[in-house]
C-alpha cells in the first residue's frame, strides 16, 4: 500500500454529446407530399424537412452497421415513399421508411455484377427500378426494389464514365447522368448524356469541351416538361436546359448569401417548379423559381443535443447547464444529472436572437443568461428558456463597444463583466448594459493582456481573467485595480498553454481550462497550485481542446472539450468531474479490450483498480466491477485513511456474445456513511468480436488480413504488438493469427 499523492481529488463522473450540427447536403430529394430529404454527411444522417421548412425527422449515426452511415451521397423517394441512400464509403444502398424505420441494405466493395464501389447518385423510375451511378466502377447499376441486381451499362469510347455523380429518370423513363471530368476530350466528359431505360446512348450535351456552359456538374434533376437542371459545383450556379439541350436560364453565384452557392451539390424540383439545391458547405438547400431563377428562401436544421466546437458553459441554480454552441450558432440548454436535451435558442446572423460565433455563457442572480456573441461584437442578454430581453456592443475600441468579446462573468450585484479579447481588455457593465469601466491595454505585464478569454469573480469581488496569449491568470478588484498574477508557458504544474475558460468553486479555488496542455488545473484564489485532472485523448476523462469551464452548487466541474483536429469524429462533449469523497476508484484499466468470440482465451481479462481513501478515517465498501451495468466481480474491503490500495479483478468474457462491453468501476459504502459516495468510474469499452474482424467492422476480409500481415512477427512488450491482432491472445503475432482470419474469410455477422 502507498499513501495517494496529493491528486487528483476530482474524478470523471459522466458525458453528454457528441459531435452535431448545420446539415450538410450531399443529396436531396423531395416525396409526393412536397417534403425535402436530405442525404447529411456532416451529421452521418438523413433529415426530413417539410417543405415550409418545418423540421420533420432525422435518422442514422456514424458507422457501418444497419442504419448507420459513413458519407451519405445519393438519396432518392419512390412513389411507396421509400427513401434510398448510396454511401460512398460504406460502398452501399440503403433502404428506409420515409420515417426512417431501415428496410434493407444491398451490396458492398467488390467486383462481382451488383457489388458497388464509391456509390453517388441514385433514382428511381415509375416501375420502382433503382439506379445507382456506381463510380468507382465507372458504370450505372440498375436494381430492383429490393435490391436485386438487373444489369449495369457504361459510357464512352473506352466503354467506362470517368467520373460520374448524378442521376435523374424522367417520366418516360429515359436516364440522366452527369459526368464531371472536363480533363478528358473524349466527346463525352464534363456534360450530361441521356440514356433509354436500359442504358442506350441517345445523346449528350452541355460540357465546356463541347461548348457548353458546364464546368462540374454534381447533381441532376428534370421536371415534367423535360427540362434538365444541373447543379454545376465548379461554377457555383443552376443550369437549366429544355428537352432539345438549350440553355433556358443559370443562375446563383459564389458566396454566402442567400442565393449564392459555395460548392452546390445535388438538385431536385417539384411539380409546382420549385428548384431546390443542396448547397452543404453552407449548410443548406436553398430554394428557387424554376422560372425566373429567383431566391426564395432557405431551409435546414441544427441536430439539438449534438455540439459543434463548445466553447462557454454556466449551469444555474437549479442545475441547468448552459453551453454556448459556438460553430451551431446557437445556445443549448441542458439538465446537469442526465445531460438530457432542454431547449436551444439562436442561428446564424446578426437580427436580434441571432449569433455569429457565440463564445461566453454566464447567468446571474436572477436565472437570466448573457452570452458573449463574439463575430457580431455585442453581448445578449436573455430569459433561461431563451426569450430575448435586450443586447449591447458594436464593432469599435470606445467606452461600450467590442473587438470580438469573448468571456462573459456576472457578479453578487448582477454587474456583467467581459473580456474584450481583440482589444486586450476587460469592460464592466451593469444588468442593463450600461457601461462602468474599462482596465487593459496590449502587452505582458502586469494588467495587460494578450488575448484575454475566461473570466471569473468570487464573492469578495475579485475578478480573474485568463491571460491566454501570455499563458497566464491576473487577479484584479473589481474596479481593475491589479492584485496577482501567476503562470507561464510550458506543460508542468501551474504552467500553461493557452489557458481559456475559468470558473471558482463555493471555496473560492479557481479551475483553468488549460486548453492545449489537454488539462484542467485548480488553483488556492491566491494562485498556490493544488491539482489538475485529464490528460489529452478521446476516451472518458480525457481532452482534446478543453475551453469552457462551470461549477455547479456541489462544485462538480463541467469542461466543454471541442476536437478541432478532426471534427466530426470524437470529443464535442461536456463532460463532468465530481470531488472525490474519502474512498474513490481513482482509475480502472484492462489488460486488454478485444476479444473474438469462437477464441479459447489464453488469459482471463485483468482489471485493474486504483482505489484511495481521502478522507480522515477509515472506511470499509465494496469494490464492484460491471459490464453493461452488469456485475461482474466484488470485493469487501477496508481501506485506512490516506492510504491507496491496488485491487485485481479476474474476468472470464469467453462465453459473452459479440457485441460492445462499458467496464465500470465503482465504490459503494457498506453502511450508510454520507461522506463515501458511490464514486463511478470508467474503464472503457470492451470488444467481442466476429472471429477474425479486426477493424471491427463485422466482416471479416482483407482489411483484418493486412492487420495481421503488417503485425506479423511482432511479440507483446514490442512498440509495434497490437492486441487486436494477436488473435489466440498468446503474446505472438503469428501464422495461428492469419490461420484464424482464413478460416473466417468472408465470415460476416
Amino acid at each position: 500500500m502507498v499513501a495517494p499523492s496529493s491528486g487528483p481529488t476530482y474524478g470523471y463522473s459522466r458525458q453528454w454529446g457528441s459531435f452535431g450540427g448545420p446539415s450538410a447536403p450531399n443529396g436531396v430529394a423531395l416525396d409526393s407530399s412536397g417534403n425535402v430529404y436530405i442525404a447529411d454527411s456532416q451529421n452521418y444522417a438523413v433529415g426530413k424537412i417539410a417543405k415550409n421548412g418545418t423540421f420533420l425527422t432525422m435518422w442514422g449515426s456514424q458507422g457501418s452497421g444497419q442504419g448507420q452511415l459513413k458519407n451519405p451521397l445519393g438519396i432518392a423517394v419512390d412513389s411507396g415513399a421509400n427513401v434510398f441512400v448510396t454511401d460512398s464509403v460504406n460502398n452501399n444502398v440503403q433502404k428506409f421508411s420515409s420515417t426512417g424505420n431501415f428496410l434493407g441494405t444491398w451490396n458492398s466493395n467488390g467486383t462481382s455484377n451488383g457489388m458497388l464501389l464509391h456509390p453517388q447518385g441514385i433514382a428511381v423510375n415509375s416501375s420502382g427500378y433503382v439506379y445507382v451511378v456506381d463510380q468507382g466502377h465507372q458504370q450505372v447499376g440498375i436494381f430492383r426494389n429490393d435490391g436485386t441486381f438487373a444489369r449495369y451499362f457504361r459510357l464512352g469510347p473506352s466503354g467506362n464514365f470517368t467520373m460520374a455523380l448524378g442521376i435523374a429518370i424522367d417520366s418516360l423513363g429515359f436516364v440522366y447522368v452527369d459526368d464531371d471530368n472536363t480533363s478528358v476530350n473524349d466527346g463525352f466528359s464534363g456534360n450530361v448524356t441521356k440514356f433509354t431505360r436500359n442504358g442506350s446512348f441517345v445523346s449528350s450535351w452541355g460540357g465546356v469541351n463541347l461548348g457548353g456552359p458546364i464546368l462540374w456538374p454534381q447533381g441532376l434533376a428534370v421536371d415534367s416538361s423535360f427540362n434538365v437542371y444541373v447543379a454545376d459545383n465548379g461554377a457555383n450556379r443552376i443550369e437549366k436546359f429544355d428537352s432539345n439541350h438549350r440553355l433556358q436560364l443559370s443562375f446563383g453565384s459564389p458566396g454566402t448569401l442567400p442565393g449564392q452557392f459555395s460548392y452546390p451539390i445535388g438538385v431536385a424540383v417539384d411539380s409546382q417548379g420549385n428548384v431546390f439545391v443542396g448547397d452543404p458547405i453552407n449548410f443548406n438547400v436553398q430554394l428557387f423559381s424554376s422560372t425566373t431563377g429567383s431566391y426564395i428562401t432557405s431551409v435546414s436544421y441544427q441536430r439539438t443535443g449534438r455540439l459543434s466546437d463548445p466553447y462557454g458553459s454556466a449551469v444555474d441554480s437549479s442545475g441547468n447547464v448552459y453551453i454556448a454552441d459556438r460553430d451551431n450558432n446557437r445556445v443549448q440548454k441542458f439538465n446537469s444529472l442526465t445531460g438530457s436535451f432542454l431547449t436551444a435558442w439562436g442561428m446564424p446572423g446578426n437580427r436580434t436572437g441571432q449569433f455569429n460565433t457565440p463564445s461566453g455563457v454566464a447567468v446571474d442572480r436572477n436565472g437570466n443568461i448573457y452570452v458573449t456573441d463574439s463575430n457580431n461584437n455585442r453581448v445578449q442578454k436573455f430569459l433561461s428558456d431563451g426569450t430575448f430581453i435586450k443586447a449591447w456592443g458594436s464593432f469599435g475600441t470606445g467606452n461600450g463597444l467590442f473587438y470580438f468579446p469573448s468571456g462573459i462573468a456576472v457578479d453578487n450585484s448582477n454587474n456583467v463583466y467581459v473580456t474584450d479579447n481583440s482589444n486586450d481588455r476587460v469592460e464592466k457593465f451593469d444588468s442593463s448594459g450600461n457601461f462602468i469601466s474599462a482596465w487593459g491595454s496590449t502587452g505582458s505585464t502586469n494588467g495587460q493582456f494578450n488575448g484575454p478569454q475566461g473570466i471569473a469573480v468570487d464573492s469578495t469581488g475579485a475578478v480573474f481573467v485568463s491571460d491566454s496569449g501570455n499563458n497566464r491568470i491576473e487577479k484584479f478588484t473589481t474596479s481593475g485595480g491589479f492584485l496577482a498574477t501567476w503562470g507561464s508557458s510550458g506543460s508542468q504544474n501551474g504552467m500553461f498553454s493557452s489557458p481559456m475558460g475559468i470558473a471558482l468553486d463555493s471555496m473560492g479555488n479557481l479551475f483553468v481550462a488549460d486548453t492545449f496542455n489537454g488539462r484542467v488545473q485548480e488553483f488556492a484564489g491566491n494562485g498556490t497550485f493544488l491539482t489538475a485532472f485529464g490528460i489529452v485523448g478521446l476516451g472518458n476523462g480525457q481532452f482534446v481542446n478543453p475551453e469552457g469551464v462551470a461549477m455547479d452548487n456541489s462544485d462538480n466541474v463541467y469542461v466543454t472539450d471541442d476536437n478541432l483536429l478532426t471534427p466530426g469524429t470524437a470529443n464535442n462533449r461536456v463532460e463532468v468531474f465530481a470531488p472525490f469523497h474519502d474512498t474513490a476508484v481513482t482509475s480502472l484499466t484492462l489488460s486488454r479490450y478485444t476479444a473474438y468470440s469462437g477464441v479459447t482465451l489464453v488469459q482471463p481479462v485483468a482489471l485493474n483498480f486504483m482505489i484511495s481513501n481521502f478522507g480522515l478515517s477509515n472506511e470499509t465498501f465494496w469494490a464492484r466491477a460491471f459490464a453493461n451495468g452488469t456485475s461482474i466481480g466484488q470485493q469487501n474491503l477496508t481501506l485506512a485513511s490516506g492510504v491507496s490500495q491496488p485491487v485485481l479483478f479476474s474476468w472470464f468474457s469467453s462465453s459473452l456474445a459479440r457485441g460492445t462491453y462499458n467496464i465500470t468501476g465503482q465504490v459503494q459504502p457498506v453502511s450508510g456513511d454520507p461522506n463515501l459516495a458511490n464514486n463511478i468510474i470508467q474503464g472503457g469499452l470492451f470488444y467481442v468480436r466476429l472471429k477474425g474482424d479486426i477493424s471491427g467492422d463485422c466482416r471479416v476480409n482483407i482489411i483484418d488480413f493486412s492487420n495481421v500481415a503488417g503485425k506479423f512477427g511482432k511479440n507483446i512488450g514490442d512498440v509495434a504488438y497490437r492486441a487486436d491482432s494477436d488473435l489466440n491472445n498468446d503474446g505472438k503475432i503469428n501464422i495461428a493469427d492469419v490461420a484464424i482470419v482464413g478460416g473466417n474469410f468472408g465470415s460476416n455477422c
